[in-house]
């Protein structure tokens, strides 16, 4: 991203969260997901960073992790909390909204049993479990009219219906084992009878409201996101990049992805496709993906990113901006270092 910073703009370096926060919360720490609860309330998931060499002798497990909830309309020293969670193997964050009680952040473990941790919104745990005493690979968190679902390796898909308590949401999908070809990766929706999974190798699922039914794809790549679009449309992405849309059983390609990356979050946003991999931050258009660029200069940003209720925010290691559909505000960034 060296390239990138020489062309931010100014206003980008303006930080919102203190030195004396950022240096008791983020100092040392890797930031590895994003979820935005709503236009105040923003939930990260942080890695401790650990040299190479040291981090090889260690699970994922035994990495410090940390739950941060960020709240973007109090004063400084009063806008961001943290709190440390053992044995979270490479976490993934979600949300829980109304009309769910107690709308909170949740951080989930992706090994046996599931485990998921709430907070926020006058929550503060206890953990809960997906799946108990199963093996349980949380690749997504995502919610949907309130509710969230977990989206699991192995065809695997549950439902938070209440505080601690999340069932199966599997009707019509087969009892079998786990398979390098089988979802899922993501789960997303336009309605409660409208859904869509993927994962796998060309593992697409629907849910009509009563079951799942697989349909067809053509592509056995790899896939890692799907979104139900505000144009209409569902969008899949792939390994390398790749970018699908269509509906059904019905597919097109519409962008051959040539990275080394796939696409860690693909969201429809202020009319627009925007996607987020490890290396880039772009739009999809009509002339295809381009980087997103503001007032002139490209946003120096990629990693992972959520948006609701009006916000977008993207996450890298270290910084985290969020965009109104106006303006963009650098609301982590690194104190002493410069972009």
């Amino acid at each position: 991203m060296a390239a990138a910073a020489q062309n931010t703009p100014r206003k980008f370096v303006d930080i919102f969260l203190d030195e004396e926060c950022w240096r008791d919360i983020f100092k040392g720490y890797d930031i590895v997901d994003v979820a935005v609860l709503d236009h105040r309330s923003l939930h990260f998931c942080l890695k401790q960073a650990i040299p190479l060499e040291e981090a090889s002798m260690l699970s994922d497990a035994d990495i410090p992790t940390r739950l941060v909830v960020l709240y973007t309309d109090r004063p400084a020293g009063k806008n961001c909390g943290s709190i440390k969670i053992d044995g979270m193997t490479s976490p993934r964050v979600g949300v829980s909204r109304p009309p769910f009680p107690r709308p909170s952040g949740l951080v989930a473990a992706r090994g046996w049993g599931g485990d998921v941790y709430p907070r926020g919104g006058g929550i503060e745990g206890p953990l809960e479990q997906i799946a108990p005493r199963k093996p349980c690979i949380t690749e997504r968190l995502k919610c949907i009219n309130g509710f969230t679902y977990a989206a699991v390796r192995g065809r695997g898909l549950y439902k938070r219906v209440d505080l601690g308590r999340w069932v199966p949401f599997d009707a019509g999908l087969p009892k079998s084992g786990e398979s390098p070809k089988m979802g899922f990766q993501d789960i997303d929706a336009f309605s409660d009878d409208d859904m869509y999974a993927v994962g796998g190798e060309g593992d697409v699922w629907h849910f009509d409201g009563t079951s799942w039914k697989r349909m067809h794809f053509q592509d056995k790549a790899r896939l890692a996101t799907v979104t139900c679009a505000g144009d209409g449309n569902v969008y899949i992405s792939g390994e390398g990049g790749s970018l699908w849309v269509g509906a059904k059983s019905r597919w097109k390609p519409v962008c051959k992805g040539n990275s080394n990356v796939s696409w860690n979050d693909v969201l429809w946003f202020q009319d627009k496709l925007w996607l987020a991999s490890d290396d880039d931050f772009c739009h999809f258009t009509s002339g295809g993906i381009e980087r997103v660029t503001h007032d002139g200069g490209i946003v120096p940003m990629c990693g992972h990113m959520d948006a609701h209720n009006g916000i977008l925010v993207i996450a890298d290691l270290h910084r985290v901006m969020s965009f109104d559909g106006s303006e963009w505000r650098t609301l982590v960034a690194p104190y002493g270092t410069g972009w």
